[in-house]
Formats: C-alpha cells, sequence, structure tokens
C-alpha cells in the first residue's frame, strides 16, 4: 500500500471520529466497571460509572470526559443522577454557564473547578473546566428507550457551544447497574 493510500485511510478515519467518543464500552463493560459505594453515613449508595473521553471537533485541543454518577438514598426515594464533564481547550476561559437537553430543556447546572493544565507559552495554555449537569430519571430512561444518545448542549459566555453525547451502551450499562443493584 503506498504512503498516499495509508496517509488518505488515516485523514479519513480521523474524520469520521469528529464528534464522537474516542473511548467506547459495550454496556456489559460499562456495568461491570460501575464503582459503588455506601456514604460515610450509611444514608444513601453511590454509583460512579467508568470517565469516557470524546472530542467536539475531532482534534486533541477539544477534549472532554465524561461519567455519570447516581445518589441511591437507602430510604428507597428516586436516585439523583449527575453527568461530570470535564472539558479541556485551548487559549481563553469559555465560562460554561447553561446546559440544554439536546431534546431541548434546560438543566440544572453547575460549575465545580477551573484549572489551567498546562501552557507553552503566556498566550497558548490548555485550560480545564469540570461542569456537573442534573439529570432526571425520566430524562435517561427516555433516552433508552429511544436507543439513542443522551446529547447535552453546552453555553459559554465566550460564545461558545459544544456538544457532550453519551452512547446509549454507556447509559444503559450505568442504568442497569443502578436499577439492578437497588433491587
Amino acid at each position: 500500500m503506498s504512503k498516499f493510500a495509508i496517509s488518505l485511510a488515516a485523514i479519513l478515519l480521523a474524520g469520521c471520529s469528529a464528534t464522537t467518543s474516542i473511548t467506547q464500552k459495550s454496556a456489559s463493560e460499562v456495568r461491570q466497571a460501575v464503582a459503588i459505594q455506601n456514604t460515610a453515613d450509611e444514608s444513601a449508595t453511590e454509583y460512579s460509572g467508568p470517565p469516557m473521553q470524546g472530542t467536539t471537533d475531532g482534534s486533541a485541543y477539544n477534549l472532554y470526559y465524561y461519567k455519570l454518577r447516581a445518589l441511591a438514598p437507602s430510604d428507597g426515594t428516586s436516585p439523583q443522577y449527575l453527568l461530570q464533564i470535564d472539558i479541556s481547550y485551548r487559549e481563553n476561559w469559555r465560562n460554561y454557564e447553561k446546559a440544554i437537553l439536546g431534546s431541548g430543556g434546560q438543566l440544572e447546572f453547575s460549575q465545580l473547578n477551573r484549572k489551567t493544565l498546562n501552557c507553552a507559552s503566556t498566550n497558548s495554555c490548555m485550560l480545564e473546566e469540570t461542569l456537573e449537569v442534573a439529570l432526571s430519571e425520566d430524562q435517561i430512561t427516555d433516552a433508552l428507550k429511544r436507543r439513542d444518545k443522551l446529547r447535552v448542549k453546552l453555553y459559554a459566555k465566550s460564545g461558545h457551544r459544544s456538544v457532550i453525547d453519551v452512547p446509549s451502551s454507556y447509559l444503559m450499562g450505568f442504568y442497569s447497574a443502578v436499577v439492578n443493584r437497588q433491587g
């Protein structure tokens, strides 16, 4: 195979993965990787899904990591679901301020942390924002019923928009770990 053909194949493969997850797991792999522990006061059970990686534009400069978390109270009330997102990018702070579900509803949103990862120069730094988005059980089950990904659109004060896609296999594996553990 010529160098040209190899280069063309590499470019096409990179383009195909521009807005998809870099790491993908089957529902059973996600389910097995969910960490489960009781809170210190035994009032709830915490579930933490495996961290997954994606890119918003196909480059290594606009990466995001996400994981689902749940807190299931011991009294049997419905679990609280959270999507934690670490999004990294170059240049200036974006200051994410709003999250909207792909189907249009605004989501409860918190910015947990902002940090500078590294700087090549004073004008060229990799920055990271850690965000948390509250999800209802209905929002998760609706995506599962449609056999579709859960799409969260993030909006920043800087004007940037980022789309976070959580694949249905991840949702299924995480949700089944929570529901099956509860009984």
